[in-house]
């Protein structure tokens, strides 16, 4: 029975997730009320609300998914030794590419303080990354301020490939990010 009841969980919960990504082309999320969302999924309210709050619940579900499958991804090629950043945000834009209606989807709020955007950059794995990359650099106040600039830099880079549709590869996106992450730096501090 509890096997039966968590298969039915699980078709709530896709259905709802399916359904608000159909809405979300056309609202933005806070304009997606409980009942066009249960509507669009066929399920009743109550039946939401055994799940969610609200329809941002059921984005931040979403969100979180698509970060814990780049962790994973981190995770498998992280093991091998010389990941460098360039093979790192070559994964990501893979991903990305890969889920691109999704990933437009997450990625249309140029706030970086947007809830995905916020897990995304503030992830250990991208923090490292960073970290590895400018490890020449002594001052750790300076390799704070420059880890931002590049951080930021790089998702709006990625957020304007994928949302314009701009013909690069994910590998030449790791390499360009790669330039602009270590180009000239090294001479400066």
């Amino acid at each position: 029975m509890r096997k039966k009841e968590n298969q039915r969980i699980a078709l709530t919960k896709r259905l709802l997730k399916e359904s608000l990504l159909q809405l979300m082309p056309d609202k933005s999320i806070q304009n997606i009320t409980v009942s066009e969302l249960c509507q669009a999924a066929q399920i009743n309210r109550s039946t939401f609300y055994n799940h969610y709050g609200c329809p941002a619940d059921v984005l931040a579900e979403i969100e979180n998914g698509v970060i814990d499958d780049l962790n994973e991804i981190w995770k498998e090629e992280g093991s091998r030794k010389n990941w460098t950043l360039d093979k790192r945000v070559e994964a990501l834009c893979t991903y990305l590419q890969e889920n691109r209606s999704l990933s437009k989807l997450l990625l249309r709020d140029s706030d970086t303080n947007s809830g995905f955007a916020t897990l995304l950059l503030h992830a250990a794995h991208v923090q490292a990354t960073y970290e590895q990359t400018l490890s020449y650099i002594k001052d750790q106040d300076n390799k704070r301020l420059m880890i931002t600039f590049l951080i930021n830099g790089a998702y709006h880079m990625i957020r304007q490939w994928l949302l314009e549709d701009i013909p690069k590869t994910p590998k030449e996106m790791g390499q360009l990010i790669y330039l602009a992450a270590t180009q000239g730096w090294e001479k400066t501090y």
